[in-house]
């Protein structure tokens, strides 16, 4: 039996609560953290739809998931669709099912949606999460229109969730698609991205491993919820839908890039310009 058909999300709230002071620390003071409009997310069962940022770690991933399960008392927990290979790691299944975490499959997510969960995917996987910095400021689900007929198929509606400035704590010179051919990640790892960047702790980093962000300003926002009509296996309509989500969150995206400001990057300001103390966490819009 595969890891997806084993494995349902087990949150474990006193878990989970022992975490948040760390995480609602870090998305305080490390990353200024804004997350905004939390109050479209509905009851009930949605699809959160988000843009891919920060190669393993995704950053933005624990600071919005936290800071929704806080509003809710930790009554309404996400479950997020995370790559198999992370519940190989001895030690490491245990941890993420008490996180809320399951191996993402279509199967798997389209179950969590009928037990009536909130699920977080992030449509184009590494190919978003491990692109150059370059792009850093570009939503693209690279063809990955899948959510689109699990959602029809669910009858939930889809939240699109958008992410500004989450990438900026490393520099990704390059995906490296041909590098993971020749190394032949697709069979053994499923991955198709072997990043060349520059981070914490080593410097230079090879290959899909985790790193420790620096500290850059990060702002999220929940847009409004939509259910999607029509027939899941019509292509036309799902890539449709797919492409204007893709083109709404591409635009909120260049607006939440254009309030980082002088905070975008402390580590990089030969890049970016210096750093703001701010810090601004709400669930409403940012003054």
């Amino acid at each position: 039996m595969s890891l997806s058909n084993q494995t349902l999300s087990m949150p474990n709230v006193k878990v989970l609560r022992g975490m948040s002071p760390m995480i609602l620390w870090a998305a305080r003071h490390y990353f200024s953290a804004e997350v905004e409009q939390l109050e479209n997310l509905p009851s009930g069962p949605a699809l959160l739809v988000g843009n891919h940022n920060g190669g393993l770690v995704t950053p933005d991933s624990y600071v919005f998931a936290w800071l929704y399960m806080q509003q809710s008392g930790y009554k309404d927990v996400p479950v997020a669709l995370v790559h198999d290979a992370l519940f190989r790691v001895p030690g490491l299944r245990a941890l993420m099912r008490a996180l809320g975490m399951v191996p993402a499959s279509g199967a798997g997510c389209l179950r969590e949606l009928e037990r009536g969960n909130k699920v977080l995917v992030y449509p184009a996987g590494e190919s978003e999460s491990m692109r150059p910095s370059r792009e850093r400021d570009v939503v693209n689900f690279h063809g990955h229109h899948g959510f689109i007929r699990i959602a029809m198929r669910a009858r939930v509606p889809i939240v699109p969730i958008v992410t500004a400035g989450a990438h900026d704590g490393w520099y990704v010179l390059t995906r490296g698609e041909e590098v993971a051919r020749r190394l032949r990640l697709k069979r053994a790892l499923r991955l198709n991205a072997f990043p060349i960047a520059f981070g914490l702790p080593t410097g230079l980093l090879l290959g899909p491993m985790p790193h420790v962000p620096l500290p850059s300003k990060i702002i999220i926002r929940a847009l409004e919820p939509r259910l999607i009509s029509g027939s899941p296996e019509d292509s036309e309509v799902v890539d449709a839908a797919a492409h204007a989500i893709q083109a709404e969150m591409q635009a909120v995206l260049h607006e939440l890039t254009g309030r980082l400001g002088n905070g975008r990057r402390r580590f990089s300001r030969w890049l970016n310009g210096s750093a703001s103390g701010q810090s601004v966490i709400g669930a409403g819009n940012a003054s």
